[in-house]
């Protein structure tokens, strides 16, 4: 296209860079996502231990963390996809920036009493066995039986 103002023609060019840029990356990202999503129902990727802790147990922090984190990333999402003059990013809230801010704090806080708990230990005692005891001799006596 040709115009004559050269800014102009700057300007647009660059805006159909960005938005070639945009969608290559979001087809990129979903891509991943699209093969996480098929590793993890065929099995090959285990989420047993996504919300667990160092000791195998459930983890409410990790549990906040990942929800917030979800909803918040949803929330964004469909605010950018429903705004009246098209897809742009919006002005994030200082209080849901707290939010996430408590629940990543939350997790921390929890990692930090994990690490600076003492270490469980188990401890077995053993008593050693009495002393052999002297062998019992039982001595029988036999004697023939007579024939009468």
């Amino acid at each position: 296209m040709y115009f004559e103002n050269t800014s102009f023609a700057f300007a647009f060019e660059f805006h159909n860079l960005a938005l070639f840029m945009g969608w290559t990356l979001a087809i990129l990202i979903a891509v991943f996502a699209l093969a996480i999503i098929y590793k993890m129902w065929k099995g090959h990727i285990d989420l047993s231990y996504l919300i667990a802790g160092d000791d195998g147990a459930a983890s409410l922090s990790r549990f906040q963390f990942l929800i917030f984190t979800f909803v918040i990333a949803l929330s964004l999402f469909l605010i950018i996809v429903n705004t009246p003059t098209g897809p742009a990013f919006p002005d994030i809230p200082n209080s849901i920036l707290a939010l996430l801010g408590i629940s990543g704090g939350s997790y921390v806080a929890s990692k930090g009493v994990d690490v600076s708990a003492p270490a469980k230990t188990t401890t077995t005692i053993v008593s050693p066995n009495d002393p052999p005891k002297d062998p019992t001799v039982i001595t029988e006596k036999v004697e023939p039986k007579s024939v009468e």
